[in-house]
């Protein structure tokens, strides 16, 4: 007998002896196979799985997995004894890490490289094979079968990713998508007038068949055109060849026969009768066909009906919103017919049918992103059956195994074995490890025929064969009972995370943080004060209140209104002023956050439950009795119990602090799904803590906080609202409370229920679709749910949020707000004063502070420096340009940006290139900086040349993701775009940033004010006017079609409106014929589409005229920059650069190009600062480098009159005929001071 004792101090030690060699490598697989085998039972309910906790284990597991099945083989290949079963409990170990994630493995994009794991997999089976020839085993047969069988998986799921990518049911069903969408083509597949949503009729989205349809790549577009009829093609064209062999056959027999009976024979043979197309398995399955079918099984009004078109909608809908997280664009004609079938088949709907569509569509989009469910139906149901082949040919051969085990399996004397009492323990281990193999086979396959998308198929299947056999009692029984056999019960979590600031303010994980630092960074941050709660189940009641404040929302426009429906009543003005007059969403959330926590405690007061701070021992026992109650019967999330409650009290407490706690958790935990930029809610929240934990100082108790923050309510004075007073979010979130206390207890809680949901709809709309997506991985947002729907009725904004520059106009006092922009801008004597810029009295002094010329000093405020060059990275050089704009320096060095962000990478730079603090000489190093950006923008890579152009673009763009106010303050412009046709007298007034890429005249001698005047006005042929399409399809002034125009366009409605535009002064100038020369200017998004010359099928009530277009500057930026377009992305379809010579102005005059609106008896005079220059024949094989200014705070203008030369790390002193003389591609200009301008300008 085996001592006990030995055996567990084998598993700690490396022994010797045989058998506890044997005993090591039992356990390892015992418990790999039983930790694989756990791991693939609980992979189909990875979605519904929302503990940190276990996701964690997985997430462990599932990495050290590879390691642990190496090392077991390992230790079976250097055993000093023999053992037959080590190839069977190999290759049994390998096939359970194989299948441990056989759904969640990889997605069809798969970016992060999972899919490789196929080939680790067969590495592993080659080790099995090693294994097994070197061992040897009395199994052959059996084994290398079970071997094969492995490999052909393997290799079968490579093919099958493969093809799933290359398909156009999914991996290019989004180029397919939003080609078959558009409505202005010839073959056109929808029209608004054909589709009603309460009959389904006319909506034929695309569900299923394309794959069988004849799809081309249709030029000049270049895009993916599928016939939506090809067997009716087939047909038509078999029944003509047919026509024509009759007709050749009867002009041979007319010689042998007289006319009379040769006649009736022609005319038989030349008119075959047409035949009748009959339903084929190849036929397209749309949306409509699968609503409108007679089929017993699809009767509308039964249960079992409803779950089949609700499947086929929110697949049809989850292939619409791909296109959006792929970067697809449908057409614009498309949106109001899907806003219809929103509005009527979701939003109208009762709440539980409705975000069960949503939970299809977003369960639909999991698996096409992240697990293997496209791979498995890659081609339909014969895709299906191969994996159901292969896993029954396994199947067989496991209990071929399993056979031979118990008939032929016998211990020889020199093999090692485990016998305990006559029972060999290793042969019963291989019985179960081959039940084990049986059970996971079956597993996977029930996982798949009972999924979603087998479900999808047999519809698609039943809707397409229209015969007794297939449309019977047995077939519709068998195919039902797919919808109520089901392994999982649900698709997603449908979890609220919830987070509340009061409980949580003062939490310090500091033991957290102290442990991350020995873990090297594995473990997350946490931040102070942001513990969060238990996350709660989504209450039954938030549902209906979310769909009733869709249905109160205006949802025919491109964007929300700035209205809150539960405040529309006039005796809740008062209240506001905590939606409307704060300055970001997070402020917004915050304060309504805090009001309804004290407005919570007062509700649990009033209920005499005690807030008091119980000391250590009673809070050690309340945290064993909450966890018994976790463990048991909860009491509940919130202070007060709502089993307390009933009726609507209960309901809207409960919609109000569930929303609070749930808005607040977004806020801490999913910045980016904000309107804000990312980093705003942070920094927000990091300073509404220290707010907190100075005005609640010694409050350890929920009493007392509500105690301190009422009386600071009390003491505020009643106008404290204004953004412009020192009030912190804490202090306006104790004065909401205090108003709101004054309600009676109903109205208080029916308030704030129906703010929160206001919030929430407001706050879901949102650009940054690919948050969305990353959330789908670990089961999804509520958010992310009301965001789909708002983006399927064309809507990715709200007015709420306030937009730089424009006050709101229900706002009182918004107007007043909106100079915080110029406030943040301090003048360089004050940041002189400061400290910040170091003065002497060498003002505009230049000297050379190095001998090989890498930096010049310019006195004492921009030190030249080259730039680092870390290959083929040259257009880093524009930069310099940057770095010039004193404007720019000034904003910058007063930020305070996170350490590892953009800004923080660029203000570094900034203060190595200032003179006074850092001194001179040295390179500026930019690896950190150009790591950054390469983190974010994968385009720019070590070694791969990039346009200048496209570096300037992004880093703004990354800067304004960072701090927008400070980007959109210096560049931000804005231009009114005056559309004028003498056709038809209507004009059009469309407001859009202003984006200065200038097209070059084709004349001898050019400059950059012919460019600007080339910009500015020209004509068009093909101006597509609303009103006159409009009157041509006789519609009513009440049409729901006129909702999308209305969005995109603002034209006048008044005669006079009229004659005031056709009077422009600019409106006389003569068209330009190279307007378009070069790539087209950058056009707002939310501009309508006037300019659609290239499409050539127009529709007939679409009427376009030839108009007059003239650009008005609007608002002009304090930086101006200026792209001169260099290369022509018209001409070979390929970039060719354009050397025509420029000549540039040192003083530019913009005056004469802004709107007369909009000029107060001043001048607009920009002086230049800096230029790009391109060196070389084509964009990928050039050279960048950049002229600059020398700056200093002692010279007037901040400006002086020396210029450099900034080439890579090589600096040299220029004159100013040779920067105006030069080829140049970018230019920045810095707005003059009206007073200092000089009179000769």
């Amino acid at each position: 007998m085996v001592n006990a004792t030995s055996l567990v101090k084998s598993i700690f030690t490396m022994p010797t002896e045989n058998t506890y060699i044997l005993f090591r490598i039992e356990l390892l697989v015992v418990v790999s196979t039983v930790l694989f085998l756990g791991m693939s039972i609980l992979d189909i309910f990875r979605s519904g799985f929302h503990s940190s906790i276990i996701k964690a284990i997985l997430s462990i597991v599932d990495s050290v997995s590879d390691s642990i099945v190496l090392y077991v083989m390992g230790a079976m290949q250097i055993a000093p004894f023999k053992n037959q079963l080590f190839p069977v409990w190999a290759i049994v170990l390998v096939g359970f890490r194989h299948s441990s994630d056989f759904i969640s493995g990889y997605g069809i994009q798969d970016k992060d490289g999972r899919r490789f794991i196929e080939w680790k997999n067969v590495v592993k089976l080659l080790g099995v094979a090693f294994l097994n020839k070197t061992r040897g085993s009395m199994f052959v047969y059996p084994l290398w079968s079970l071997w094969c069988l492995q490999i052909l998986r393997s290799k079968y799921r490579m093919v099958a990713r493969q093809m799933a990518f290359k398909s156009v049911w999914h991996g290019k069903s989004s180029q397919l998508v939003s080609e078959y969408m558009r409505t202005d083509t010839q073959c056109e597949n929808f029209k608004l007038e054909d589709c009603k949503a309460d009959t389904m009729e006319g909506y034929r989205y695309l569900v299923y068949g394309e794959t069988r349809q004849h799809i081309v790549l249709k030029k000049p577009r270049y895009v993916l055109h599928m016939d939506t009829n090809p067997e009716e093609t087939r047909i038509q064209a078999k029944a003509k060849a047919k026509a024509a062999r009759a007709k050749a056959r009867h002009k041979t027999q007319a010689a042998k026969v007289n006319s009379t009976s040769a006649q009736p024979q022609r005319e038989n043979g030349t008119r075959p009768a047409k035949p009748l197309i009959k339903p084929s398995p190849y036929s397209l399955i749309t949306l409509d066909k699968i609503w409108q079918c007679d089929g017993a099984l699809l009767q509308t009004g039964s249960t079992q009906g409803d779950k089949f078109k609700d499947l086929s909608l929110a697949f049809s809908l989850s292939r619409l919103l791909r296109c959006r997280l792929e970067d697809m664009s449908l057409h614009k004609d498309s949106v109001p017919i899907t806003k219809n079938l929103i509005m009527l088949r979701i939003i109208r709907e009762e709440a539980k049918r409705a975000f069960m569509v949503m939970e299809l569509e977003m369960s639909f989009l999991n698996d096409y992103f992240n697990t293997r469910y496209p791979m498995v139906f890659w081609t339909g149901f014969l895709s299906l059956h191969l994996s159901f082949i292969l896993s029954a040919a396994t199947f067989a051969v496991a209990c071929w195994l399993f056979v031979d085990i118990l008939r032929v399996y016998k211990t020889h004397k020199d093999e090692v074995s485990h016998v305990i009492n006559g029972v060999n323990v290793d042969m019963v281990i291989t019985l179960i490890f081959m039940l084990f193999t049986v059970f996971k086979e079956v597993w996977e396959m029930a996982a798949y025929y009972l999924s979603d998308w087998a479900r999808l198929l047999l519809a698609s299947t039943y809707v397409r064969w229209n015969r007794s056999y297939v449309r019977n009692y047995f077939t519709e029984n068998f195919i039902g009972s797919f919808f109520t056999s089901k392994i999982a019960d649900s698709r997603w979590h449908g979890v609220l995370d919830q987070y509340a600031f009061l409980q949580s303010y003062d939490d310090s994980p500091s033991a957290w943080n102290f442990m991350r630092k020995f873990c090297t960074g594995a473990i997350p941050k946490k931040d102070e004060g942001a513990k969060l709660s238990e996350p709660i189940g989504i209450p039954e009641c938030v549902k209906p209140a979310i769909l009733v404040t869709l249905r109160s929302m205006d949802l025919t426009r491109a964007h929300l209104l700035d209205v809150i429906p539960s405040l529309l009543a006039e005796s809740r003005d008062q209240y506001r002023w905590a939606c409307f007059e704060l300055p970001t969403s997070s402020h917004i959330i915050l304060v309504w956050h805090i009001a309804t926590s004290l407005c919570e405690i007062k509700f649990a007061q009033e209920r005499y439950i005690d807030l008091t701070n119980p000391g250590f021992p009673l809070n050690a026992l309340s945290y064993l009795t909450s966890f018994c109650h976790c463990c048991c019967c909860s009491p509940g999330p919130y202070l007060v119990n709502e089993n307390m409650l009933d009726g609507d009290l209960k309901t809207r407490y409960t919609v109000a602090n569930s929303l609070s706690r749930y808005c607040a958790y977004l806020l801490i935990s999913k910045p980016d799904l904000l309107p804000d930029s990312f980093l705003v809610p942070k920094m927000i929240f990091q300073e509404t803590v220290k707010d907190a934990r100075r005005i609640l100082k010694n409050s350890d108790s929920l009493e007392k906080r509500y105690k301190t923050l009422v009386d600071k309510g009390d003491t505020l004075p009643q106008h404290t609202t204004n953004s412009k007073e020192n009030i912190n979010i804490v202090q306006k979130g104790a004065k909401l409370a205090k108003e709101l206390m004054r309600e009676d207890e109903e109205s208080r809680w029916e308030i704030l229920a129906g703010v929160w949901a206001d919030l929430l709809v407001h706050i879901a709309p949102s650009w940054n679709a690919t948050a969305h997506k990353n959330c789908l991985e670990s089961g999804g947002e509520l958010i992310t749910h009301i965001w789909a729907l708002l983006w399927h009725c064309g809507i990715e904004k709200s007015m709420l949020w306030p937009v730089e520059g424009v006050p709101r106009n229900n706002a009182p006092e918004a107007h007043q707000n909106n100079n915080a922009e110029n406030n943040s801008a301090k003048p360089a004597d004050q940041w002189q004063a400061a400290g910040a810029i170091d003065r002497d009295d060498n003002h505009g002094k230049v000297t050379a502070a190095t001998v090989d010329g890498v930096s010049f000093v310019n006195g004492d405020s921009h030190l030249i420096r080259g730039m680092q060059n870390l290959g083929n990275t040259c257009y880093f050089n524009a930069l310099q340009g940057l770095l010039a704009l004193g404007e720019l320096r000034i904003k910058m060095l007063e930020q305070n940006p996170p350490e590892g962000s953009l800004l923080w990478e660029f203000k570094k730079l900034l203060e190595e290139s200032t003179g006074g603090a850092n001194g001179a000489g040295g390179t500026l190093m930019i690896e950190n900086l150009f790591s950054v950006m390469s983190s974010t923008y994968p385009d720019f890579k070590v070694g791969v040349t990039e346009d200048s152009n496209h570096l300037l673009g992004s880093f703004l763009d990354g800067l304004n993701m960072e701090e927008p106010t400070m980007v959109k303050s210096l560049f931000r412009g804005e231009v009114a775009k005056y559309v004028y046709s003498k056709e038809c007298v209507h004009t059009s007034v469309t407001p859009e940033v202003l984006d200065l890429s200038l097209a070059i005249p084709s004349k001898e001698h050019v400059s950059v004010e012919d460019c600007l005047d080339l910009y500015a006005s020209g004509e068009v042929d093909d101006w597509y006017c609303t009103k006159c399409s409009a009157a041509a399809r006789n519609a009513s002034s009440n049409q729901k079609d006129t909702t999308v125009d209305e969005d995109h366009t603002q034209q006048s409605d008044s005669a006079a409106h009229q004659n005031e535009q056709s009077s422009h002064p600019d409106q006389q100038q003569t068209s330009t014929p190279n307007q378009d020369r070069g790539k087209l200017p950058m056009l707002n998004g939310d501009v309508h589409q006037m300019e659609q010359s290239h499409d050539k099928h127009k529709e007939e009530e679409k009427k376009y005229r030839a108009a007059k277009v003239n650009i008005r500057i609007m608002k002009a930026p304090t930086l101006l920059t200026i792209q001169l377009k260099r290369f022509d992305y018209v001409r070979h379809g390929r970039p060719e650069k354009l050397d025509e010579h420029v000549s540039i102005q040192e003083m530019l005059n913009i005056t004469k190009y802004m709107d007369p609106r909009c000029v107060a008896n001043e001048d607009y005079i920009y002086r230049l600062v800096a230029i790009i220059v391109h060196e070389g024949p084509k964009l990928s094989e050039g050279h960048n480098y950049s002229y600059v200014r020398g700056n200093s705070t002692g010279q007037e203008h901040g400006l002086t009159d020396t210029w450099f030369s900034a080439n890579d790390e090589k600096v040299e002193k220029v004159s100013l005929e040779e920067v105006l003389e030069c080829q140049a591609y970018i230019l920045f200009y810095e707005r003059v001071d009206q007073s200092k301008v000089k009179p000769n300008l």
